[in-house]
């Protein structure tokens, strides 16, 4: 399904609770066209009318997930070390 504008958005994390809840709303509006990102695309063909590989512990498959996105919905726990403040 082709939206009105056209323009593609990126969605990561769409096999998850939330990436899958966005995907879900931007189908229902119809107004993008729409890529899910998932590390195993054979797995998830049915998601949207785009399905790729891209893998955020894999800086190589970004290039191309993203390519030609007007946009990019990604949500992601930071785990790193928190700063202490002063």
């Amino acid at each position: 399904m082709q939206g009105t504008s056209g323009k593609l958005i990126a969605v990561i994390g769409t096999t998850g609770q939330q990436g899958g809840s966005v995907l879900g709303a931007l189908q229902a509006k119809g107004q993008f066209k729409l890529r899910a990102l998932t590390r195993d695309p054979d797995k998830h063909r049915n998601l949207a009318e785009e399905v790729v590989a891209a893998d955020l512990n894999r800086p190589e498959t970004l290039e191309a997930a993203f390519k030609a996105a007007h946009g990019v919905f990604s949500s992601h726990q930071f785990l790193g070390k928190r700063r202490e403040r002063a």
